[in-house]
């Protein structure tokens, strides 16, 4: 059985000890808006392309342990700044073709 977008979120929110505004931040979206995702609402239309990449971007790194679960010693502005840099991380990562591939 596939998991929907909010239990996925909800998964990586424990297993990466996120907050809503830490996954706000991830997403690049209002904190708002992330608490209707954590609530159920699935996010629609274009910006849901952008999400579901970050999700499996967020879902990737935390099953690897790289850089979460977040350090629990950072200061509100460490933990933003940390945040970002973990997306910035994935999305540049994410954009660089494997080495193995035949293209």
């Amino acid at each position: 059985m596939e998991l929907s977008f909010t239990e996925r979120l909800d998964r990586c929110r424990i297993w990466g000890d996120l907050t809503p505004s830490d996954l706000a931040r991830w997403f690049d979206r209002p904190r708002a808006t992330v608490n209707t995702w954590l609530n159920g609402r699935t996010p629609f239309g274009p910006p849901a392309r952008v999400a579901n990449r970050r999700l499996a971007l967020l879902e990737d790194r935390i099953r690897k342990q790289l850089g979460f679960p977040v350090p629990a010693d950072l200061s509100w502005r460490e933990r933003e700044a940390y945040i970002r840099g973990q997306r910035d991380d994935a999305e540049r990562l994410a954009s660089v073709p494997d080495m193995r591939s035949a293209g």
